[in-house]
């Protein structure tokens, strides 16, 4: 607003006029424009509310309107202050800044309503992307959870009850993937999903959870914690024949939370199914939509531990 008024009194000061020096002129028109800007924009701050009830169209004409009396207020002050400034065209005086005013005034109108299209367009492109990212999601644990159902219904009929309502809940996050979830409720997501695969693996899947009894009130994409660790077994449970370690870590602070999620990794016995840097690119782009650069998903490997590390910021959302 103060670069906008100043711009705009230096071209009045210095286009062609018949009284006063330029500079005096700058002065003068400075603090006129400076006035009013200041004013208008004071009060539609204060009655951003109210004008949020009404259409654009009838917004716009408030606008032009609360400007317009102001400029002419402040004219007409003028005019009264100093008649022998403005004698004898005080009436082009009051003319001149209404028409000024009001040329700006539909000049700063159609400038917001540029902007407000362009924002439009970036939150349905957003969407767009959001919705291709959850169309991307393909939870392959479905097709072994079924499997683990069907061997369960011969052997023990409860378990497979158990396994099916499961199954349910987790088939139920995969439709609402473009949603946010407590954090709370992706942990529990998550011990149920291993509540799955250890149906599968048996004594060969130990789990440890280092997670505190309370935990942070934080909103994140559904299934984040999910494909971590399911990259987790594809990766360090399917191909070893002995007994697996999976360490869930949660550490909080007052302005982060911290998951860490490893497992143990030899790269001899790595799966090759394909899939785990893609899972990661679909997290990392989820993330990026919901919090920016505040929220980050690093893996690295130390001492035989392959450690997917997931910083969530405690705070608003973008």
């Amino acid at each position: 607003m103060l670069v906008t008024s100043q711009i705009l009194s230096f071209v009045l000061a210095f286009a062609p006029m018949s009284y006063e020096d330029v500079w005096v002129r700058l002065g003068m028109f400075s603090l006129f424009i400076h006035i009013v800007s200041t004013a208008g924009f004071s009060i539609l701050y204060f009655l951003q509310s109210f004008l949020s009830r009404f259409s654009l169209h009838k917004q716009a004409a408030l606008i032009v309107f609360i400007f317009e009396t102001i400029t002419c207020l402040l004219s007409l002050t003028v005019i009264v202050l100093f008649p022998e400034q403005t004698s004898p065209a005080q009436w082009s005086f009051l003319l001149k800044n209404m028409a000024i005013c009001l040329f700006v005034s539909l000049l700063f109108i159609h400038t917001m309503t540029i902007f407000l299209d362009k924002l439009q367009a970036a939150e349905v492109l957003a969407k767009v992307e959001l919705d291709a990212l959850s169309a991307r999601i393909r939870p392959h644990f479905l097709y072994n959870s079924l499997n683990t159902v069907a061997e369960l219904t011969q052997i023990d009929a409860d378990a497979a009850e158990h396994a099916i309502i499961t199954l349910a809940r987790l088939c139920k996050a995969t439709m609402h993937v473009q949603q946010l979830n407590a954090l709370v409720a992706e942990l529990q997501l998550a011990k149920q999903y291993l509540e799955l695969e250890r149906w599968r693996f048996a004594e060969r899947l130990v789990v440890d959870w280092q997670v505190p009894e309370d935990i942070a009130d934080i909103k994140i994409p559904v299934l984040t914690i999910q494909p971590l660790l399911e990259n987790a077994i594809i990766h360090g449970v399917e191909g070893v024949s002995g007994i697996s370690y999976i360490t869930v870590k949660l550490t909080q602070n007052e302005r982060f939370a911290v998951l860490e999620i490893s497992n143990s990794y030899l790269a001899s016995h790595v799966s090759s199914r394909q899939g785990q840097g893609v899972a990661q690119a679909n997290i990392r782009a989820r993330l990026s939509r919901y919090f920016g650069d505040r929220a980050t998903l690093r893996t690295q490997i130390i001492n035989g531990q392959y450690i997917a590390r997931l910083e969530l910021p405690r705070g608003e959302l973008l």
